[in-house]
């Protein structure tokens, strides 16, 4: 059996000087907000390059250093909001992770023989680190242990030929837990992106003409109905997003001249009367 990779390191640097950030943070929370965001930042590297932040993790993390999870959720969020670990990527996945921290874990194992790397969570090209025979590309939900599930990379791999990548999204469950799944689209690699009613209410605001639930349903048949034209995970936010704009620019669920909305307002009589709406 083949000794399973090992993802995180055995130390990480740390900047005497600190940046504006780091005095914000012990500005408000003072050494303590400080020294949440150091373990977090052992939290991290002991992993590899992210850690999963749920508020399960909040909670055990807590327990651990001696606060609330509240207390460390606080922190979490103040140092996110500064931009000390990524928000996109928190909002997203639930993962603390920054272009720094990715650098530097990059950096410092580009001598192992390979690295596993999950190329959804990457916010820099890791192959301009990393020899690109040197990676793992892995699913998150793979065992890394499991050397026949996880698909490696070919060293005659171009660097630039991302479509033969595979573009993961995490699985529902990996949502933080007060999220309310609203529906599921297929991608190109038979996995599914999933879309949330919180995201379904954004989108709502942004796009106010436009039934957006409706039009989330006929997204999913288009991609049901064309397996060739699937997007990837990469590309499926902005498949939905331009979707959405187009049906607002025609008018939505307003426009009288489309029939995707079950009943149209017709044209008002010769008399100036409205007929009423068609049920």
């Amino acid at each position: 059996m083949a000794r399973p990779l090992k993802d995180g390191v055995d130390y990480f640097p740390l900047d005497v000087s600190m940046d504006e950030k780091f005095d914000l943070i012990e500005a408000e929370f003072g050494l303590t907000g400080f020294a949440v965001v150091v373990k977090l930042y052992q939290r991290v590297y002991a992993r590899g390059y992210y850690c999963e932040w749920t508020n399960e993790v909040a909670l055990l993390f807590g327990k651990g250093v001696g606060l609330g999870g509240n207390v460390v959720s606080e922190i979490v969020n103040a140092a996110v909001k500064r931009g000390i670990f990524d928000k996109s990527m928190f909002e997203r996945y639930q993962i603390l992770t920054s272009k720094g921290i990715q650098g530097r874990y990059f950096e410092a194992v580009s001598r192992r023989k390979c690295v596993n790397v999950n190329q959804t969570y990457l916010l820099i090209d890791a192959t301009k680190i990393l020899p690109i025979a040197n990676i793992n590309w892995i699913n998150v939900n793979i065992n890394p242990e499991n050397e026949n599930d996880n698909p490696q990379s070919k060293g005659n791999k171009s660097k630039g030929n991302k479509s033969k990548e595979k573009d993961i999204m995490p699985e529902p469950a990996n949502a933080a837990p007060d999220q309310q799944l609203f529906i599921s689209l297929l991608l190109n690699d038979k996995s599914e992106y999933p879309v949330y009613q919180d995201q379904v209410d954004s989108w709502s605001e942004l796009y106010p003409s436009v039934d957006v639930p409706q039009e989330l349903r006929k997204m999913k048949g288009w991609c049901d109905a064309n397996p060739t034209r699937r997007k990837t995970q990469r590309g499926i936010r902005k498949f939905i997003n331009n979707w959405l704009s187009g049906e607002q620019d025609k008018g939505g669920k307003y426009y009288a001249g489309n029939d995707k909305c079950g009943g149209n307002v017709p044209p008002a009589p010769k008399g100036g009367n409205s007929l009423g709406t068609v049920l």
